[in-house]
């Protein structure tokens, strides 16, 4: 669940204690999205996405934290404990050729000689 006044994981915004809003798509306070003519920037990864953003890392944890406990029952507390233990046999099982390929395919290919 992501708090849209704060932008952030794990409350709604109706629990949020945070006393003021910040923008979805750039991560500061002061004005809404529509009113937003700044670049998109993550709150979460620094990322040049707006918080919102489907293909983040975060977001992509949380939906399969969803989908798990959707598939086996259970509670969240359960179901991102049974999470962390796939993602530590996967990461433990993961050679460095596969780690690199993913992070070449996450973050758009290799970096400009400029």
């Amino acid at each position: 669940m992501r708090c849209y006044k704060y932008q952030r994981y794990g409350h709604g915004k109706d629990r949020c204690k945070k006393p003021a809003a910040v923008c979805v798509r750039c991560g500061k306070g002061g004005h809404v999205e529509r009113d937003c003519l700044a670049d998109p920037h993550c709150v979460h990864y620094r990322g040049d996405h707006a918080a919102s953003s489907k293909g983040f890392p975060k977001f992509l944890e949380k939906q399969a934290i969803l989908r798990y406990k959707a598939e086996n029952g259970g509670t969240i507390q359960q179901a991102r404990k049974a999470f962390i233990v796939e993602i530590n046999k996967t990461i433990s099982t993961r050679t460095y050729a596969s780690a690199v390929k993913t992070q070449l395919l996450t973050k758009g290919g290799l970096p400009s000689n400029k």
